[in-house]
């Protein structure tokens, strides 16, 4: 189990060695309101099932769908975050062509997503490796989840900062029970790199319920390490961070022991 939680995590919110073209796409896409029940049920009836055959063909290694909630221009900002992980990024347009076959019975335009929204942005990402959680976590407590994205000057000097640094720490106050956390982990955007999208690298916290991802990361009582200091003077601005509900996820099994 505690494996598979891993793989979860791992491909929920990072990406797999770029080794034989494998990689995550984040597409962040815009529901109008009206149509957000119907689009989530198309995705959970009908794409999350093409999803799974993909999974066991081993074409696609995670598939989710994400919900974002609350934060500032509601009106205008993408809702939805698609999460693909792709074995082979030079054949992932083949994967979607099934859908008809697995629903023989059902109009394609009763299955199609497109026309209940627009795609505004694609991002990819590249795993580091550095996923932590809980010991005993389970499949049901990952719940929410904060995806951050961080714009900085030196990216090397903020992963060796995180990898060095915040990992231990974090480690440290889940085996003292002083966060509720139920997970963290990091990742290089690989693409798209330019002035609308300044960011370099990504992480994220996971958490069980939406009360605890509000909530403060860490409990009053949390002694911080003597040794820990945030380098403030690399980054070139805020981070970006919102807050998303994980609707339905699909994934791999876990490797054979």
């Amino acid at each position: 189990m505690k494996k598979f939680v891993l793989t979860l995590l791992a491909a929920v919110l990072l990406c797999p060695s770029l080794i034989a073209q494998s990689i995550t796409m984040h597409q962040y896409r815009r529901i109008d309101p009206a149509n957000m029940e119907e689009y989530l049920k198309r995705e959970t009836t009908y794409w999350s099932k093409l999803a799974e055959q993909e999974v066991t063909k081993g074409n696609l290694t995670f598939w989710a769908i994400l919900q974002r909630v609350g934060g500032e221009d509601l009106q205008n900002a993408p809702n939805i975050l698609i999460i693909n992980s792709f074995n082979n990024m030079d054949t992932s347009n083949e994967i979607w062509g099934g859908i008809e076959a697995l629903f023989p019975d059902v109009k394609m335009e009763d299955m199609s997503t497109w026309n209940l929204g627009k795609t505004m942005s694609t991002i990819y990402l590249r795993s580091l490796g550095n996923h932590t959680e809980p010991e005993n976590t389970s499949m049901d407590d990952f719940k929410y989840v904060h995806i951050i994205y961080h714009n900085t000057k030196d990216a090397g000097k903020h992963l060796d900062f995180e990898a060095e640094k915040w990992k231990p720490m974090v480690k440290k106050a889940m085996d003292e029970g002083k966060t509720k956390m139920k997970g963290w982990g990091n990742a290089v955007v690989v693409s798209p790199e330019s002035p609308d999208f300044p960011y370099s690298t990504q992480s994220y916290d996971l958490f069980s319920s939406m009360t605890d991802a509000l909530g403060p990361g860490f409990s009053e009582d949390f002694t911080w390490p003597e040794d820990f200091a945030f380098p403030e003077d690399n980054y070139n601005g805020p981070r970006n961070s919102h807050l998303y509900r994980i609707v339905q996820a699909v994934t791999a099994p876990p490797p054979a022991e």
